[in-house]
């Protein structure tokens, strides 16, 4: 495959996930964010359950128990982040959403450096103010920020934890699949337990949200995945992430289109600062500092 053809499908993938935001806001129409994200994952894991047959085939070696205990902390915070996330479309719009969740690019160095004493590269600083005068246009200000978009830096947070635990756990298995597979179970778990403890459900009600979930799980959750699979085999990893991140372009767009939502000329530079933001963070560890000789 050519790297123009492996550009494209990770666009597509990007844009897959920006329209999910918006099957994520339909949906709250009509069930609670438990039962959406519990049901929602069922058909991502079956779509992704033959790709897991396969990855299995082809491993060196099974999986240990220590690496199955493992996939119980990278599902928690898949499904923390991706619970505010639901919850947040309410109270938010999804442009919002869509721009303030990348922000865990910017949380993972920041993690790294706390928990494993790695430094980040030098971008990241102003990238990070970039981030912080992008969110404060963005909300209108500290007092202009919703609950909802307080929520999304929250689940940007446990998204960023996901991705680190994610990296460690593919380094020392080698199964990507599998942990897709894992994180998507205990989401499904955890879901459907909390709604059916915490939200009255009306199987009508799930009916009438099946092209969401069928988007949301079968696209966003497995299509998606395939082709972003597919692509990162041609395409370098810092290229992918700044194409991927397009997703919040795609969530803006689609917000407009189908949602009729509009924001201010502030709020737009607002997302301009975000995405400068995250493509810096992205395009950091390609940039490298001239080094002088001594004479």
């Amino acid at each position: 495959m050519s790297r123009l053809s492996a550009n494209a499908l990770l666009l597509l993938a990007a844009a897959i996930w920006g329209g999910a935001f918006v099957a994520q806001a339909n949906a709250m129409a009509h069930v609670g964010p438990a039962w959406f994200t519990g049901l929602r994952f069922i058909p991502a894991f079956l779509v992704v359950l033959p790709l897991g047959f396969v990855e299995g085939r082809r491993a060196a070696r099974p999986l240990t128990r220590r690496n199955w205990l493992a996939l119980i902390p990278l599902g928690v915070s898949f499904t923390a982040g991706t619970l505010l996330q639901q919850v947040a479309v309410v109270t938010t719009s999804v442009t919002h959403v869509g721009f303030l969740t990348g922000l865990y690019v910017l949380f993972v160095p920041v993690l790294e450096l706390v928990v494993f004493r790695r430094p980040p590269h030098f971008l990241v600083i102003p990238a990070a103010l970039s981030a912080l005068a992008g969110t404060w246009l963005l909300g209108g200000g500290l007092d202009g920020l919703t609950l909802g978009d307080i929520l999304t830096i929250v689940a940007a947070l446990c998204f960023a934890v996901q991705i680190i635990l994610m990296d460690r756990y593919v380094r020392a298995t080698g199964r990507p699949v599998a942990a897709a597979l894992g994180q998507s179970l205990v989401c499904v778990a955890i879901g459907l337990g909390a709604g059916a403890v915490f939200e009255p459900i009306d199987w009508n009600a799930v009916l009438a949200i099946l092209p969401e979930l069928a988007y949301a799980g079968i696209l966003s959750g497995g299509v998606a995945f395939l082709l972003q699979a597919i692509g990162q085999q041609y395409t370098p990893a810092p290229d992918a992430a700044v194409l991927l991140m397009a997703e919040s372009l795609f969530a803006a767009l689609f917000a407009a289109l189908l949602l009729g939502e509009r924001l201010t000329p502030a709020g737009w530079a607002g997302c301009t600062l975000l995405f400068l933001a995250l493509v810096t963070v992205q395009l950091g560890p390609l940039v490298r500092l001239p080094r002088f000789r001594a004479r």
